[in-house]
């Protein structure tokens, strides 16, 4: 797997009811999993030839998806059944997802990381004026350098993101949310539903074509449950624009070292981030990467330590 997949676009971190790296997440009772898709109805005819799917499926021909892509995909019994996509109308993270980023062990393995990787580090800064701290900082708060990667299929994690307009789905939540706070409307509900749908449709085109071009299974694709992979955690849509193939073997692959750091660094260059950029200026390119003032305040304070160390 570890050549099998090419380019991408940083995580933006919009899950449907939580953000941010789930291995840094506080442990819950019943060990903090994720709910058994089970746990959801079924909302579309699980005897269509598409296992419910077929609001998505529409959406995808229009988008210019094959048939053999969607049949491929939508019509596999590794594809779940379609059930219900419960979503906030206002997620945010809580800083205590955070937290443990404030031990002196963070900031340890990214200074050990970058003394591995110290060659690269030069020519990275040289290439990119991104420093190599920052850079260290997101990939250790990301996968602890690759330690957590995830294990969810990430064409499944991306539908489920990109069919909150389904309208069962969408009845669905408006029921449940106005059962929360009577003065929510359709058009607030459906507001939210067509941002997650704008975001999260045009990523599975994308992951299609990193499969074709890969020559893998896109249902063996692995990531978050937010649908990124590798060790920076990107989505798939902007693989072409910023995925660099850091050690030049010809492959651009994010659970590749090399090609993380320099993935990630072309990223951040892209959006403009200079080390002399006021403190605000550089935390809003670091907001592109993650809409969350609580991570950046981690990515931050990672960082610091991580220049403290080698100091």
């Amino acid at each position: 797997m570890k050549r099998a997949l090419v380019h991408s676009l940083i995580v933006v971190a919009l899950t449907l009811l939580v953000v941010g790296p789930s291995w840094a997440k506080p442990k819950t009772k019943g060990g903090g999993k994720h709910s058994k898709n089970t746990q959801h109805k079924l909302l579309g005819d699980p005897r269509s030839k598409y296992r419910g799917w077929d609001y998505l499926v529409g959406r995808l021909r229009e988008e210019g998806v094959s048939e053999d892509d969607i049949a491929s995909i939508y019509q596999s019994p590794r594809m779940p059944l379609f059930t219900a996509i419960p979503f906030k109308l206002k997620p945010k993270e809580h800083a205590s997802i955070y937290a443990n980023f404030e031990r002196d062990f963070y900031a340890k393995i990214g200074a050990s990381f970058i003394q591995d990787h110290d060659r690269e580090f030069d020519k990275l800064e040289r290439t990119y004026n991104v420093p190599r701290e920052v850079v260290a900082a997101i990939l250790v708060i990301e996968t602890q350098l690759g330690k957590h990667t995830g294990k969810e299929m990430i064409v499944y994690r991306l539908s489920r993101l990109a069919s909150v307009l389904d309208p069962a789905n969408l009845k669905d939540n408006l029921n449940r949310l106005r059962a929360e706070d009577p003065t929510i409307s359709l058009e607030d509900v459906q507001a939210r539903g067509k941002y997650l749908e704008d975001t999260f449709l045009p990523e599975i085109p994308a992951l299609i074509e990193i499969a074709k071009r890969n020559r893998v299974n896109v249902l063996n694709i692995q990531g978050s449950s937010a649908g990124a992979f590798g060790i920076p955690q990107f989505l798939p849509s902007a693989c072409m624009k910023y995925g660099v193939d850091g050690d030049g073997d010809g492959h651009v692959s994010l659970y590749n070292e090399i090609d993380a750091i320099w993935s990630a660094g072309n990223y951040l260059a892209a959006f403009g981030y200079d080390p002399k950029l006021p403190y605000a200026e550089r935390r809003k390119v670091i907001w592109e990467y993650n809409k969350s003032d609580a991570y950046i305040d981690a990515v931050f304070k990672v960082s610091n330590g991580i220049r403290d160390l080698a100091s």
